[in-house]
């Protein structure tokens, strides 16, 4: 079986490498449709600009307008399938209903696209259509079927590649040749550094020139290319860009809590604490308000976490208390290494108000647990001031 199984991989690492091969071979033809000149453009960015508002019905209706004869195209079922993935991201990530729903569509856009691509295989639209469709595919099947987002993130980059060469002015394929970038967060290192060829896997500079180009003139994926850019600029520690985009998109999408979550986040991050306390106190305001706001527990527990460690800073202790005590009981098994730090904090912070006991139990609780960095030895630290 371990023969079986590496013969698969050195197969698929061979699959691989054909598209940059054939890419290569490729020379520049003319389009017979040109892609700016087609109308769908304004009705997927509209669709998709819903979706980022958390609007995914409203998103969903939009695309049926992408329909001939009541019949799915091309160009709707990838719309949906792209809104599928921001909802199996912010509202339904729990149920796997959107993730299969966006699943079955962008598959039927594959299916139906190779076999328009056979009849005008020079058509950067159905290539950039098919790429775009791929990589989406992957980044929804990424944590359940890894190895079958390796070909899909291989194949699509490759169509991606071949529109752009076939008609510079398919420019929304940025997007997807920007979103390679995530495709390794699952995947062993060797296909991570395949994915992005010869150099290795795509770098930081060359994912950032890919959705910056997306996000100033694309036709239909500027606001999906930005809130990809935000989130690399954020992984990357480029936090001052990641903030001034994000206020940006939070201004856009003023609905849609990810982005003030990620603002707070990227000011914690940066030591600015009077700052993020300020901008995730009022998130977590709007969240009491309306659930919807944010509804995964990842998310809510780093809105409760980061605005714990702003007041902690800045010596707010009984709103870091609270804090801390709801960013803990959004992770209630202790998945989370933060949720370790956040039980250390809190009992430092129950040492704070003269409750000794219960601060022994914690970091009792937290030696029997996983050690993170230091935190073992910080536990019997203060359990041996506390005797």
């Amino acid at each position: 079986m371990r023969h079986q199984g590496l013969l698969q991989y050195i197969l698929l690492l061979l699959w691989l490498v054909q598209p940059n091969i054939a890419l290569s071979q490729t020379t520049a033809s003319t389009a017979s449709t040109s892609p700016t000149s087609r109308p769908d453009f304004a009705v997927i960015r509209q669709a998709l600009q819903q979706a980022l508002d958390l609007r995914f019905d409203q998103g969903i209706a939009t695309a049926a307008q992408l329909e001939e004869e009541q019949q799915p195209t091309l160009a709707s079922n990838l719309t949906r399938g792209m809104i599928a993935y921001f909802q199996s991201r912010w509202q339904t990530r729990q149920s796997p209903t959107a993730q299969k729903a966006g699943h079955k569509a962008l598959m039927a856009v594959l299916e139906e696209g190779k076999r328009q691509l056979e009849q005008s295989p020079e058509e950067p639209w159905l290539k950039l259509l098919l790429g775009t469709a791929a990589i989406f595919d992957a980044l929804l099947q990424q944590s359940e079927a890894p190895w079958k987002s390796v070909e899909l993130f291989g194949q699509g980059r490759s169509w991606l590649q071949q529109a752009l060469i076939a008609h510079e002015a398919t420019i929304d394929a940025h997007l997807g040749l920007g979103l390679l970038y995530f495709a390794g967060s699952t995947l062993p290192a060797p296909v991570q550094r395949l994915l992005g060829g010869a150099g290795g896997k795509p770098s930081t500079l060359e994912s950032i020139h890919h959705l910056q180009r997306a996000a100033a003139a694309g036709q239909f994926s500027p606001e999906v290319a930005r809130t990809f850019l935000v989130r690399l600029y954020e992984q990357e520690q480029r936090y001052e860009e990641a903030i001034a985009l994000a206020v940006k998109l939070q201004q856009a999408f003023p609905d849609n809590g990810y982005y003030a979550l990620l603002i707070g986040r990227s000011q914690c991050a940066h030591n600015r604490y009077a700052q993020c306390a300020t901008t995730l106190g009022q998130l977590a305001a709007q969240l009491t308000a309306s659930s919807t706001v944010l509804v995964q527990r990842d998310d809510r527990f780093d809105l409760y976490y980061a605005w714990g460690q702003a007041l902690n800073e800045l010596k707010q202790y009984d709103q870091a208390f609270q804090a801390f005590r709801r960013a803990i009981n959004q992770d209630t098994r202790a998945v989370k290494d933060d949720t370790l730090r956040a039980k250390f904090h809190l009992a430092r912070l129950y040492e704070h108000r003269g409750q000794q006991k219960t601060a022994r139990q914690i970091y009792r609780t937290l030696l029997r647990g996983r050690n993170v960095d230091d935190l073992h030895q910080r536990a019997e630290k203060r359990l041996g001031r506390l005797r």
